[in-house]
Parts: C-alpha cells; structure tokens; sequence
C-alpha cells in the first residue's frame, strides 16, 4: 500500500465516524451532556466552600472532560458492533493501522469538541471566566489532550470489544492510563509563563507521541485477539 492510499485509508475512517455522528449525535449528546452535568454538581458543592474560583474551574474542566471522553470512547467502537461493522472493516484489505489512525483522528475530533462545550459549561455555571491567555493555549492543548484520549482509548475499547464487562472495564483501564494528560492539561491551563517550553507541555507531546505509535503498532494484534 503506497503512502497515498494508506492516508486515504485513514481519512475516509475518519470521515465515515465524523458522518455517523453527524447523523446520529448519539456520542456527542451523552459525553457533552454527563460532561456538563458534571460541571453544575461542581458548581453546587465547591463554589461556595472554595475561596479561588480559579482552581475549582480548572478542576471541573478536566475532570468533565475524562468522564466525557471516556463516555464517547466505550460509545465509538460499539457501534462498530451492528451488523457486525467491525468485521467487515477489518475484512477490507487495507493496513489495520490505518484503520486504527482513523479512528483516533475522528475520536479526537470528539473529544476536542466536548472539551470547548465543558470550557463554556464552567464558564456558565461556575461563573469562571479564563483569561484570554488561557483560551489562545487551549487552543493548542484540547487537541493535543484529546490525541491522547483518543489514542489510548481507541486501543482499549477494541481491547475489550468482546467483553461483556467492557463497559466497566474501559474506565478502570483508561483513567490510570491518561493521567498524565490530566495533570498536563491542568497545569497548562494556568495564565502563568511561556506554555510552549514549559516541562508539561513535552510531557504531553511525548506521552501522545509513544501511546499513538504503541497503539499504531499493536491494533492488528488486539483487534485479532
């Protein structure tokens, strides 16, 4: 498979994800509707115990957006499940890691977009605004957050596809595994410093970099499995 057509693989993945959810929204409506819902109980039990509002919004933010993206991940891969879709798409004689590259693309468009909906969620209902600073970094860091989800959930979720306990066993196995992405994305979402060299900002680029090439090089034995 020539460099062209294995970039067309992964786009018309990518693309056939992005045009169900658009049909359908179904993952998008639960992850950003337990994303914001997350948000409001923030808002009622932190608000007023809390004197720096600041702190409590980039808390809300992150830890939404994990039980979100979590939520549209287990979702993803099981609607590859009817009519045995998944099957079929792995029956394609295409490279299965193509496969793999498109599916982290769509599930990272997802993810990026319930973190700006779960940004304006804590701007609303926790009444805290981020400095325009913060809003021009995040602009940089969901993406990359969001790679990171997509990355390593896309390979947990055709992990445990044949599982009856898979939706219980996602969150056990996902959240451990993208803390790191937490902890980066929180720090980052501070006003303070040059973000670009700061040692959070690598630590994100370099945990996306080695989760989406382990997962790149193990998705054909763990969708085999």
């Amino acid at each position: 498979m020539s460099a062209r057509q294995y970039l067309r693989v992964v786009r018309e993945v990518a693309r056939k994800d992005l045009l169900l959810e658009l049909r359908g929204k179904r993952r998008f409506n639960g992850a950003g509707v337990l994303a914001l819902l997350i948000v409001v109980v923030f808002s009622f039990a932190f608000v007023r115990q809390v004197e720096s509002g600041a702190v409590v919004g980039r808390g809300s933010l992150w830890i939404a957006l994990v039980f979100g993206a979590m939520l549209a991940l287990s979702r993803g891969i099981a609607t590859e499940e009817t009519n045995a879709a998944i099957e079929g798409l792995l029956l394609a004689p295409v490279d299965r890691s193509a496969v793999y590259l498109g599916k982290v693309c769509s599930a990272t468009v997802f993810v990026t977009v319930i973190g700006w909906t779960t940004l304006v969620g804590v701007t609303i209902f926790l009444n805290a605004p981020f400095p325009p600073a913060v809003i021009g970094r995040l602009l940089v860091v969901f993406p990359l957050a969001a790679l990171g989800f997509a990355a390593a959930g896309v390979l947990l979720t055709s992990l445990t596809l044949n599982s009856r306990l898979r939706e219980s066993l996602l969150p056990v196995l996902l959240l451990p595994l993208v803390i790191p992405v937490v902890l980066a994305g929180m720090e980052l979402t501070r006003a303070t410093g040059p973000f670009l060299a700061s040692g959070w900002f690598r630590i994100l680029l370099v945990y996306d970099a080695l989760v989406a090439f382990a997962g790149w090089l193990s998705f054909e034995f763990v969708v085999e499995g």
